[in-house]
């Protein structure tokens, strides 16, 4: 198994969910203490059950409010690395691993010893070999980026290794070293986006994301935002202007605010067909703020 490895989890009120990732990392090898649950603020019993269902096993760490998944990340990563953490395993509450999850990424990282950030293959939970996400390119000459391989059945004639531009929050490895030396999340991204800023900031660091082909997960894809669409769809909207602003220079900037404008009225076109108006309004807030640099969490009504 991968030395010194701690799993860091958030949850927000998605207890059974949580439990059954929790189970699965056991099933697949992890070691008691050192997986680590962040929750933020839940009210649906997910603490007691945690304590009941694992005791000690696991430690939780208790917000007293939703402190977004970026913070409430970072709280995690940090306990891990005091603790001496080598490795730390991001993973999203509402996914499990299979049993050969962790056996696989660690023949990864024992393969090369230059290897530092790694993602796995996600499936979809509905779809079970049907692919969610397989990493991120980015396009020639922007900062737009595109997946590899969405929608497509798993196959393990993939190379054992693919080199990526970008990996999912949703479950990520990482080395110490290279949080010590990029940093953590940037909490004003709330939730979605972090880890793609994360991600090219380590990128312009000298470190290289990688998938882990073998290594495969399930995605139960956005439970906990299908629970208030609207502000999804706002810091969606919102953290991709933000990233682009942030990191976008002369005639690129300009073809992004090209690029997310004309994404918008995509998008609210496919939502006045689809009879979506509610999103509208949270639709034209999060293009609105993101440009504007408005990094305040509104509340969308």
């Amino acid at each position: 198994m991968i030395e010194s490895l701690y799993t860091v989890i958030v949850n927000w009120n998605l207890k059974e969910d949580t439990l059954t990732c929790i189970d699965s990392l056991f099933a697949a090898g992890a070691v008691t203490g050192q997986i680590i649950v962040v929750d933020n603020g839940s009210s649906d019993g997910s603490v007691s059950a945690l304590k009941e269902r694992f005791g000690s096993s696991v430690h939780i760490i208790q917000n007293q409010q939703n402190l977004g998944f970026a913070a409430a990340s970072n709280l995690g990563i940090q306990y891990a690395l005091d603790q001496g953490a080598r490795w730390i395993l991001l993973l999203n509450n509402d996914t499990y691993v299979a049993l050969t999850f962790l056996t696989e990424l660690a023949r990864v990282v024992q393969s090369d010893a230059r290897l530092s950030i790694l993602g796995p293959v996600i499936l979809y939970h509905d779809f079970p070999d049907r692919i969610w996400y397989f990493g991120d390119r980015l396009l020639p000459g922007l900062l737009a980026t595109h997946s590899l391989y969405r929608g497509r059945v798993y196959q393990e004639q993939f190379p054992f290794l693919v080199p990526v531009d970008f990996v999912n929050g949703c479950g990520m490895l990482v080395k110490r070293e290279v949080f010590q030396r990029v940093g953590f999340f940037d909490s004003a991204y709330f939730m979605y986006g972090e880890e793609v800023d994360w991600c090219w900031r380590a990128r312009q660091a000298g470190f290289r994301p990688v998938v882990a082909t073998r290594a495969r997960m399930w995605h139960k894809v956005s439970t906990s935002a299908n629970r208030d669409q609207k502000m999804a769809r706002y810091l969606r909207i919102r953290n991709q202007i933000r990233f682009y602003r942030s990191y976008a220079r002369g005639a690129q900037l300009f073809l992004m605010f090209v690029f997310t404008g004309l994404r918008a009225l995509w998008l609210m076109v496919d939502d006045l067909v689809h009879g979506r108006v509610s999103l509208l309004r949270p639709l034209i807030q999060g293009w609105l703020y993101g440009w504007l640099n408005r990094e305040e969490v509104v509340r969308i009504r």
